[in-house]
Parts: structure tokens; C-alpha cells; sequence
């Protein structure tokens, strides 16, 4: 049996201006914007930091700005001496609750780097890791 061909209608919109009907615009995604960081007075907290390390302020103080295991190993770098900040504190928040803290220091006339990571834990600021970089 032979094919059958049959007309298609028409396709094309009709000539004379037909109104072709635009599409709708997409809906625009806004994400929801983070909450701020809690506040962080990162001077203060690494001046503490530092004091304890000079053995200006006495060593307990460490369990109550630094995890523990962070505590017991700036514990034992405790030796008289003098520090300083030269600048304040830079900070970086990668995230809200996380802020990661880079100073200048002077100790025993040389400048040294000091970097640190703090994060936002029980209504608190802890530090979980520093370093002076020398």
C-alpha cells in the first residue's frame, strides 16, 4: 500500500501583525542573607593571648579563650618576656562564625607574624589555633 500524504495546517502566525505572546519572565532566586557575625573584639582577645605568653597573666586564663588541646600547647610556651602589637588586628570572617585573625608583634626588638583561627561556640569566641610566626 502506497504512503499516504496528508497537508499540515498552518504554522506560521498569520500575516499582518498577529500578537505572538512573550514568555514570562523567570522568577529572580535572592538567597537568604547570612546572619552577622557575632561580635569580636579581636584585640582584646589576642592581647590575652599574648599577656599569657609574656606569663603577665597567668596561665589558667587559656582554658577560657582556647579549646583545650590548644590550651595545653600554648601552656607550655610560657616565658617572661615583652610583646607588643604594632598594628591592629586584621580579620577575616569566612564564615560567621568562624574569623581568622592575622597582627604584627614586636618581641625582643624583632617583628614578628602572629595568625590565629577563632570560632563562635556557646555564646563565646575560642581560639583553635595560633601560631607566631617568626
Amino acid at each position: 500500500m502506497p504512503p499516504v500524504v496528508r497537508r499540515l495546517t498552518a504554522y506560521e502566525p498569520p500575516a499582518g501583525g498577529g500578537l505572538i505572546p512573550r514568555p514570562r519572565p523567570r522568577p529572580v532566586w535572592v538567597p537568604e542573607p547570612e546572619p552577622p557575625s557575632p561580635a569580636l573584639d579581636a584585640e582584646r582577645l589576642l592581647a590575652v593571648i599574648l599577656e599569657i605568653l609574656d606569663g603577665r597573666r597567668t596561665a589558667r586564663l587559656l582554658r577560657q579563650v582556647a579549646v583545650p588541646g590548644l590550651a595545653g600547647r600554648l601552656a607550655s610556651l610560657v616565658r617572661p618576656r615583652s610583646t607588643r602589637m604594632v598594628r591592629p588586628p586584621r580579620v577575616c570572617h569566612p564564615s560567621p562564625l568562624v574569623a581568622e585573625l592575622s597582627v604584627t608583634v614586636r618581641r625582643e626588638a624583632r617583628a614578628l607574624a602572629v595568625a590565629a583561627r577563632a570560632e563562635h561556640r556557646g555564646g563565646r569566641w575560642w581560639f583553635t589555633a595560633f601560631e607566631v610566626l617568626g
